[in-house]
């Protein structure tokens, strides 16, 4: 009974061990991507810090207010998108951003957006999460190759979009033109990545990997 159960310890602990190891390597492959490892930064559509968070996903993990957000926003379905967020009353998403009373953390944008630490540990409740989304959906992630080319694919598009890509082959382009393949793509080309990441600051053009046009705040 007691070996079993060391067992059953030891096998648990690699096991976390093994999810660390791919979020650690997923954490950075998307921070390169995204902002080039800048957690100060938003882009001209609102995203932010180092791995670009977008609303829904900082409500998600409670970094922003769920209640607010919801009140006021509202959904409808588009030419391109099954529930297209709009804002009601004239506010936009920068707005919104721009309000501390939205956010669950002090200070607001300007606090999250200088605190890098507090935005990984946010990445990491991200893909805690992505991952009972994508394992509910009934992806086998116990390979890290296919973990992380679904998650860094999750963290662009969704986790709808990362899954018909996965499934189907649906492609799924953003704002600018990016398209959910590469980012699908690099958590493949992940091997090739970890051995150049000391020769090659830029991740976008070892992964062919259009990068997202960003702007300081």
């Amino acid at each position: 009974m007691i070996k079993k159960y060391l067992v059953g310890l030891l096998m648990a602990g690699a096991f976390a061990n093994a999810n660390e190891s791919v979020f650690s390597e997923v954490k950075n492959i998307i921070s390169h991507m995204e902002s080039s490892g800048r957690s100060g930064i938003v882009n001209s559509r609102g995203f932010l810090g180092k791995y670009q968070f977008g609303a829904m996903s900082l409500v998600d993990i409670g970094i922003l207010s769920k209640s607010n957000y919801k009140s006021l926003t509202y959904t409808r379905p588009t030419a391109t998108r099954k529930a297209k967020v709009f804002w009601r009353n004239g506010l936009s998403l920068n707005g919104f951003l721009n309000n501390p009373m939205n956010w669950n953390v002090t200070g607001g944008k300007s606090a999250f957006l200088s605190d890098e630490s507090l935005q990984d540990e946010a990445m990491d409740r991200l893909l805690r999460l992505n991952t009972q989304r994508l394992e509910a959906r009934g992806f086998d992630l116990s390979d890290p190759s296919t973990a992380k080319s679904l998650l860094i694919a999750s963290h662009f598009g969704g986790v709808g979009s990362a899954s018909k890509y996965a499934q189907y082959g649906s492609e799924y382009s953003d704002a600018y033109g990016t398209k959910i393949s590469k980012y699908f793509k690099a958590g493949a080309n992940s091997s090739k990545v970890s051995k150049n990441v000391q020769k090659e600051d830029d991740y976008s053009s070892l992964l062919n990997v259009n990068t997202w046009k960003i702007e300081r705040e």
